[in-house]
């Protein structure tokens, strides 16, 4: 009931983790507004979505787009930020440094213009969430671009929570969730990529995006949490 009659901002709301966010709080009374980048993206989400759902065009790679969606939302009470384009995969000595620039202007500089652009305008009792990613803090090899986009966020988070308070704010940190990111995999290889991480997990089973949706309006409503990270991966940031 918390969420009743909310307005929630999802940015990167068409799809995956993102649309599976937009659906529940749809269902639990809140007016929700989803971002996307192009105006098909958004018709394509929409027709997904509850009647009801808004879109909003925005790209946060674009300073003069995020400008325009602040110009024209109406004041959210909560705002998540979900949507990232450009990874950085790799081991550290074969990173390239153009694709690392690329991954923190798809994510971190995206997350940053947004909130700089919205914050003020949350009421009091707001909240501001950022999905991140476990790769921030589960040091596996390769992830080392991950981890410093993600990681960024998460410490740049807390102190947020003390510079917008009372607003709130906190991370959500999802571990391998399966989205539409991994649409481009062959089938085969897609599930035996699943089977294979799952069985390493303790939790033995991949995310949904339903699973992380919970966590971030769980994060989202709860008026006593601010300023942290909630792992929702399977228990992939256990030492083991």
């Amino acid at each position: 009931m918390e969420l009743r009659d909310r307005h929630v901002v999802i940015v990167g709301g068409t799809k995956g983790i993102g649309a599976a966010t937009a659906r529940l709080a749809a269902a639990r009374g809140a007016r929700v507004t989803i971002t996307g980048r192009s105006p098909s993206s958004l018709d394509a989400a929409l027709q997904r979505l509850p009647s009801g759902v808004v879109g909003e065009p925005l790209d946060f790679t674009e300073p003069s787009s995020v400008a325009a969606f602040a110009a024209r939302i109406v004041a959210p009470d909560h705002l998540v930020l979900c949507a990232s384009s450009a990874v950085a995969w790799g081991p550290f000595a074969q990173l390239a440094e153009d694709a690392l620039q690329r991954a923190f202007e798809a994510k971190f500089w995206g997350y940053w213009r947004v909130v700089q652009a919205l914050a003020a305008n949350l009421p009091e009792t707001g909240s501001i969430t950022l999905v991140t990613g476990a790769a921030a803090r589960a040091a596996l090899p390769g992830t080392a671009g991950l981890a410093a986009v993600n990681g960024a966020l998460e410490a740049a988070a807390k102190v947020l929570a003390v510079e917008l308070a009372p607003r709130r704010v906190n991370t959500v940190s999802p571990g391998l969730t399966a989205t539409e990111a991994y649409a481009w995999m062959d089938e085969a290889a897609r599930d035996g990529m699943f089977a294979d991480a799952a069985a390493k997990l303790p939790a033995r089973r991949i995310g949904q995006p339903e699973d992380v949706a919970r966590v971030i309006l769980l994060a989202a409503s709860n008026p006593f949490m601010t300023g942290t990270t909630l792992d929702v991966d399977g228990g992939a940031h256990l030492a083991r």
